[in-house]
């Protein structure tokens, strides 16, 4: 009889510690943060870096939107220190409110052939670092196809659904056409941008990721006359349009109107 009591209290020690370690457990485990989610951004950098490597992102990108419209071809690389340094000063200072109101702090990685984007998700009392790795590729014109090999709360995995709804809200919301479904047991999210009736020329043929790096590179079809560069007029328009005047010298004290100028000729004073 002792015994058996002996074994009851023993189950019920070890069922009740188990009860009291699983939630602490839980808790470690959302609130677990990958060691290279702060490498992102490092501690060691000064704001005047950060600084810099923000203003190269955001000169490049102007870069790039000057190509697609002057150039037939174009193609950019961006670095994710750079991208890293712009959601890390830029957007939170000037574009905060194009974020979800429980997202904050975004960051990006570039790994040979995936892209990582991890973020912080508030939950009331928990902030979990939400980790989603992803492989694109470019199946059609201006379709960009996300794999998504793992979605994780801390180290604890979470269901496609819960992030794809509203990653696909959002980027609707944007003009982003976007849905997603299940292919080879992975979440594949199919995000497609349905350019203006302005701007159908541009066609986006490559996206490559490397470690560190992402290229983008496209086409603009100038036959559609969307993008044309500005041209000057020839000098027989200008000639035309400005006709070149003829000068005659008009005997003194005698008054000449040239468009619509009054000169007034006098003799020289001796």
């Amino acid at each position: 009889m002792r015994r058996k009591l002996s074994k009851r209290w023993k189950v019920a020690a070890v069922l009740g510690g188990l009860a009291l370690l699983a939630p602490v457990a839980a808790w470690l485990a959302l609130t677990y943060e990958p060691g290279y989610y702060r490498a992102m951004v490092p501690l060691a950098l000064s704001p005047e870096q950060i600084d810099k490597r923000s203003r190269r992102f955001v000169a490049q990108s102007l870069q790039l939107h000057n190509d697609i419209c002057n150039e037939p071809t174009w193609e950019a690389v961006f670095s994710d220190e750079e991208v890293n340094a712009w959601l890390a000063d830029d957007l939170v200072t000037h574009f905060a409110d194009q974020l979800p109101p429980e997202v904050s702090e975004p960051r990006i990685l570039f790994e040979s052939g995936r892209v990582v984007l991890a973020f912080r998700l508030d939950r009331g009392l928990l902030s979990p670092v939400v980790t989603v790795v992803a492989r694109p590729r470019i199946p059609a014109d201006n379709t960009v196809e996300l794999t998504l090999e793992k979605i994780r709360a801390g180290i604890l995995p979470v269901p496609a659904d819960q992030v794809l709804d509203r990653l696909i809200e959002r980027g609707q919301a944007y003009g982003v056409d976007a849905d997603w479904r299940k292919v080879d047991g992975y979440p594949v999210m199919r995000l497609r941008y349905t350019p203006s009736l302005s701007r159908e020329d541009v066609r986006l043929d490559d996206v490559d990721v490397r470690s560190g790096q992402i290229r983008l590179a496209g086409r603009s079809d100038r036959a559609r006359g969307a993008f044309l560069r500005p041209t000057l007029p020839s000098r027989r328009i200008l000639q035309s349009t400005f006709p070149r005047e003829t000068f005659q010298t008009a005997p003194a004290g005698t008054v000449s109107s040239r468009r619509g100028i009054l000169i007034r000729r006098t003799s020289p004073t001796s």
